[in-house]
């Protein structure tokens, strides 16, 4: 099958395109970072220029490519930057997800849309399913939840697909959350600091795309929540990065939000847990346990972190 992936270049794509491609689809991979023309490495796919937000080149390429299905990644994910220029968040997650939703219907394939657990307010004390109604706090979450709407109203066959806080890409395409502390504890931090007060779970990119690949080639179309198994603070998910890597010699401090709020302004949901539900009820959860898919990304991707790989000064 031939799959058109959009924003490939990112942290997803990282792990979704070789997944794809090691099972024989082929995959047309595409996005508006071109820094490097095979960041798979050789043997997997090159990458192309695709900027949603340009109806014409979006045409382009579909007529080009002539896709069995599309992929959609490509999304201004910074909760900051959507705040400060909501235009820019509107065209690149409604706008652009209009263009390829149309051109997904009039060449009748199937689309898949990749969408956040940050569309829900956080205020729920269980975990959010699929069967409760999204009520976003910020540009971005609004942005990703009117892209979901376009999806499901214009596209028959489609997957709607929520994941949590997204870890993996290793040190070239990860700048979320573990990134950050990863960062912290190779500068040479002695304290780290995280907050207690929001709640989610985190979703390993390769866990994603594995679940992913097992409900795109079943054709069972809809909506899912696909997180990893659990559920935790900022605060956990650092304690278990120093955890795995036997990091005793770094002082984990618990804070509030309001200790990142100069660095973070935007408005965050208390909460972003997310149960697979449907998944759960259909049998096809495959999704691990987070703090298992946590400690396999620090030791694949960061062994030189670990205390026992240290030397000595």
């Amino acid at each position: 099958m031939r799959i058109l992936v959009t924003g490939a270049a990112g942290m997803l794509g990282s792990a979704l395109v070789p997944t794809l491609a090691a099972v024989g689809h082929d995959v047309v991979a595409t996005d508006i970072a071109l820094e490097s023309p095979e960041p798979w490495g050789p043997g997997q796919p090159g990458i192309t220029h695709l900027d949603v937000r340009d109806r014409q080149e979006v045409r382009h390429v579909f007529a080009a490519v002539e896709p069995d299905a599309v992929l959609h990644l490509a999304a201004e994910t910074s909760l900051e930057a959507s705040d400060a220029d909501p235009d820019h968040a509107y065209l690149t997650n409604v706008i652009g997800t209009k263009y390829v939703a149309l051109q997904a219907r009039s060449a009748g394939i199937p689309m898949t849309y990749i969408s956040t657990a940050g569309i829900f307010d956080g205020e729920k004390e269980t975990a959010y399913t699929e069967f409760d109604t999204p009520n976003p706090l910020n540009t971005y979450g609004a942005s990703k939840y009117e892209g979901e709407l376009i999806v499901a109203r214009t596209v028959e066959q489609h997957f709607i697909i929520r994941a949590g806080w997204m870890v993996g890409g290793g040190a070239a395409k990860d700048h979320k959350f573990v990134s950050r502390i990863v960062d912290q504890i190779r500068d040479g931090a002695r304290t780290v600091h995280a907050v207690t007060d929001k709640f989610g779970t985190p979703t390993y990119a390769p866990d994603f795309s594995r679940c992913l690949l097992g409900l795109f080639e079943s054709g069972v179309f809809g909506l899912y929540h696909m997180a990893c198994g659990g559920a935790g603070t900022r605060y956990d998910v650092t304690a278990r990065i120093l955890e795995v890597l036997g990091r005793t010699d770094i002082e984990l401090v618990p804070v509030t939000s309001e200790f990142f709020a100069a660095e973070f302004p935007s408005v965050r949901p208390r909460s972003e847990i997310m149960r697979n539900m449907v998944l759960d009820l259909q049998g096809m959860n495959t999704m691990r346990p987070w703090r298992v898919a946590v400690g396999e990304y620090l030791l694949t991707e960061f062994p030189a972190l670990r205390a026992s790989d240290r030397i000595p000064a």
